[in-house]
């Protein structure tokens, strides 16, 4: 019994360790990301003002943080689909185990009523 019950818990304690991950990323990425922009924007306005139009600097620092966003944003998809994946073996072990146990109380209720002589 003790096994049948380590798996789904095993299921879901991934589940739960993904989507943590998952959300750490977000606000660890999401913050440095508004830095990053707001650093850009800047940049372009004092190149504006003095009258350059073109940096390569620039254009290489946003196509680094572009890069970056694409791995991030890679990183939490494949995080969401296994803790979907695993979310979704836990639901299908405990469905299992759930019709086990209706079955065996339907038993017992039967060993129960022949029992009493009803």
């Amino acid at each position: 019994m003790k096994d049948e019950l380590l798996q789904p818990v095993l299921f879901n304690v991934i589940t739960i360790v993904a989507l943590l991950f998952s959300l750490f990323q977000i606000v660890t990425g999401a913050s440095g990301r508004l830095i990053r922009t707001a650093d850009a924007i800047h940049a372009l306005e004092a190149l504006t003002a003095e009258g350059v139009l073109e940096d390569d600097s620039i254009a290489s620092g946003l196509t680094r943080n572009r890069d970056q966003r694409t791995r991030l944003d890679n990183y939490l998809i494949v995080t969401m689909i296994i803790a979907i994946l695993a979310n979704v073996v836990a639901n299908y072990i405990g469905r299992g185990r759930h019709h086990t146990n209706t079955a065996r109380i339907r038993e017992l209720e039967a060993e129960l009523r022949g029992l009493r002589g009803d």
